[in-house]
């Protein structure tokens, strides 16, 4: 009796122990931890390992000056947080904070950084009139020869083949007669 306590004692600490090892823990980000960026981001998702509760989940972006370049707008799907971003001006280092819950699970605090180097200016693209010439496609005659004389070609199978189905289904059809098997046993007369 005393060696079945200390087992399931021992087996209950074990579990206790393990259990912390099946917290919750991120999957993927986008941006990636530690990447650096030429193309500002819209919006930053976080993919948990869990399925994430509808409560408790906060995710903040700042730039290298600590001022705050998320919307705010933090959405939940399934297994994904996700926060829309402000349009990126500044380069630098960029703090992701983040707060996740899952379902029956305590809350994981954590953050990761991206870089993101700016452009040097910021201007928009302005379409200008240009000259150009416009080149219309030119018929080519050898492809246009090749394909009449494939139809003209198929329509001459088309009529042979017609005429010999004509003159194969219109033929009596030959009754075949069994051939006359000679018998090798001679008849014995009494």
């Amino acid at each position: 009796m005393k060696r079945g306590f200390q087992l399931l004692t021992a087996l209950m600490f074990s579990v206790i122990s393990i259990a912390p090892a099946f917290s919750t823990s991120i999957v993927s980000t986008s941006p990636t931890a530690g990447s650096v960026l030429s193309v500002a981001p819209t919006a930053v998702t976080i993919k948990a390992s869990a399925e994430l509760s509808d409560v408790a989940n906060e995710m903040t972006v700042t730039d290298p000056n600590g001022v705050r370049v998320d919307d705010g707008s933090v959405q939940i799907q399934g297994q994904v947080l996700m926060v829309g971003l402000k349009p990126l001006t500044v380069s630098g280092l960029y703090t992701v904070s983040y707060t996740i819950m899952a379902i029956a699970d305590v809350p994981t605090v954590s953050s990761f950084t991206f870089l993101y180097n700016a452009p040097a200016e910021m201007t928009l693209a302005t379409p200008s009139p240009s000259q150009s010439e416009v080149n219309t496609p030119t018929a080519n005659r050898t492809t246009d020869i090749f394909v009449i004389a494939l139809l003209i070609f198929a329509f001459i199978v088309l009529i042979f083949l017609s005429r010999y189905a004509k003159q194969t289904f219109k033929a009596p059809a030959k009754v075949r007669k069994p051939p006359i098997r000679k018998s090798n046993s001679r008849k014995f007369l009494k």
